[in-house]
């Protein structure tokens, strides 16, 4: 196996491991509370403290609430983000009046749908990696993610990163700016990955099938050299490097226009590059618990296995057991008295369960347990289910706003940006204003469930207030703008497709053209019944002027 040629010692590789220990280290006041979290509450994680975390080894708590209430928490993040039974996503502009623009809108759904179809399974793997990434928001407060598109099997890669093999900087502003990422790969991993462009000594241990792993960092940051319109990694705005710290070369080079790794990140204090979450709310709680729970374990081991108490090393020999139907010799004496007996000691050790309780429930309530759990159960009324989602959505909305624009608005806009590069999705339709910006309409579970919170009072007022008094006072009536009333529950219903709801210039027309046809009917039918009325009164004016003559 032959290897590329590649320049050793490359300056840009010794950087990317430079920036790796500069930005681990504002991440190490954290790292203690993600160990902890990891083992007590997300054991699939960890391995923050040591250089290579596949290695560690994984421990097991003693309670399970914690991972439990985390597991409902994520599950409700999930399922309220980026749920893939609704369409969590759209577009929109500024200009209400081009939305409505049968031309524009109707290219806006396609668009929407190209979107949505290439996150299905079919075409990534986004949605479990989303579910990882909202895992990790969860107890540590911070997910990492990678996408990019897949142009030989004609799919789109979507990762989701421990935190233990990523760090980032942070701009003036706070936003994420900088990341690199730290691998582990063997030689055959290397090879694959780079295809073959990897330092002549990896390139042996490859052939001699060793297991030997070597470290390599990707970093990406903003491309310094960008110059619009340019070819090859100058013309991107992000530049990203693989490299490896074998002998410090670069075996891949390549370039984005958008920033392709996403950390979006719970709770965020001014100029911290990192964030906390629910998990660090819990953590206290869920230690506590673990150590009740390892008490009452060792004094219920103490009580049902007690400490032998002997006078000397004569009474038990050094290797004597004591197992039921067997004979110790020396444990009574000559008169019958008992030489060897248990420690009394009964098991408790001040510990109650309401104690144990109540650090259970101090966790599950920093993960919104009791209400995430009872969204959707059966026997409650629809009414009931509405209040609940909206106390659930009140928790974390603040916070679910943040998710949206680090990570789900950024990875709709930016699967429009690659599927429309590829050609996927087609121009927009001539006669848009030039410069007209194209946004991202978010359109999650939990949006539509605060916009169906405001369809029902709409509804309420027209059908459930005005109605009824429309009986006794029918002038009522003339206050409802039914356009208006159409309008407002489109869009309160943001899955609804804009192509359902026709223009107010067409539904005029409409209403033209069937007043125009009623009265023509009326018309038609007043000139039938005149006609008839006429025949009627001849007849009789005959029948008179007959019976007269006689």
């Amino acid at each position: 196996m032959k290897s590329a040629i590649l320049f050793p010692g490359d300056e840009r590789a010794r950087e990317a491991e430079r920036r790796w220990t500069e930005l681990k280290e504002p991440r190490l006041q954290f790292e203690s509370d993600w160990e902890d979290i990891a083992r007590l509450i997300r054991p699939q994680r960890g391995g923050f403290r040591i250089d290579t975390p596949t290695t560690r080894e994984l421990t097991k708590t003693l309670n399970s609430e914690g991972a439990i209430a985390h597991g409902h928490f994520a599950a409700g993040i999930y399922s309220g983000i980026t749920n893939p039974a609704t369409r969590w996503g759209g577009f929109t502009t500024p200009d209400e009046d081009l939305n409505r623009w049968p031309p524009f809108s109707e290219w806006l759904d396609r668009a929407a749908a190209k979107v949505h179809t290439s996150f299905s399974p079919s075409m990534s793997s986004f949605y479990p990696a989303s579910y990882q990434i909202y895992a990790d928001l969860a107890a540590f407060g911070n997910g990492a993610a990678y996408d990019e598109i897949d142009t030989d099997n004609r799919k789109f890669i979507d990762v989701t990163f421990s935190l233990a093999e990523i760090v980032v900087d942070v701009d003036f502003h706070g936003r994420v700016i900088e990341a690199v990422r730290k691998r582990h790969l063997t030689p055959r991993q290397a090879v694959r990955a780079f295809k073959g462009k990897v330092p002549p000594r990896v390139a042996e241990l490859a052939e001699k099938a060793s297991m030997e792993k070597h470290v390599y960092f990707q970093h990406v940051m903003p491309n310094e050299d960008f110059q619009a319109r340019s070819l090859g990694t100058r013309g991107r705005r992000w530049l990203s490097l693989w490299c490896c710290a074998l002998d410090y070369s670069v075996v891949r080079e390549g370039g984005f226009d958008d920033m392709p790794i996403y950390f979006p990140r719970w709770d965020v204090d001014s100029g911290m590059a990192y964030g906390t979450g629910p998990g660090s709310i819990a953590l206290g709680s869920a230690r506590k618990l673990d150590l009740m729970e390892a008490a009452t374990m060792r004094a219920a081991q103490r009580a049902a296995d007690p400490t032998k108490l002997a006078p000397d090393r004569n009474a038990v020999p050094l290797d004597g057991e004591f197992r039921p139907g067997s004979v110790v010799y020396g444990a009574v004496s000559m008169q019958g008295n008992p030489l060897v007996r248990s420690e009394e000691f009964n098991g408790n050790i001040g510990l109650t369960l309401e104690e144990k309780r109540a650090a259970a429930e101090a966790v599950q309530n920093a993960f919104y347990y009791s209400v995430m759990n009872m969204t959707g159960r059966t026997g409650v009324s629809d009414a009931e289910n509405r209040v609940i989602e909206e106390a659930r959505l009140r928790n974390w909305a603040p916070h679910a706003d943040r998710i949206m624009e680090e990570y789900a608005a950024r990875k709709y806009e930016r699967r429009f940006r690659m599927l429309l590069k590829a050609g996927q999705i087609a121009p927009p339709p001539e006669g848009i204003p030039p410069n007209t910006p194209l946004m991202v309409s978010y359109t999650s579970a939990a949006a539509m469930a605060l916009r169906a919170s405001e369809a029902q009072t709409v509804r309420q007022y027209v059908l459930g207030d005005l109605l009824p008094l429309a009986q006794l006072k029918p002038e009522i009536l003339d206050r409802i703008s039914a356009d208006d009333y159409a309008e407002v529950l489109h869009e309160a219903s943001m899955a609804v497709p804009q192509r359902v709801l026709v223009s107010r210039e067409v539904a005029q027309q409409t209403r033209e053209a069937r007043q125009q046809a009623q009265q023509a009917a009326q018309a038609a039918e007043l000139a039938k019944t005149g006609g008839a009325g006429m025949r009627d009164m001849a007849q009789a004016s005959a029948m008179m002027q007959g019976g007269q003559g006689n």
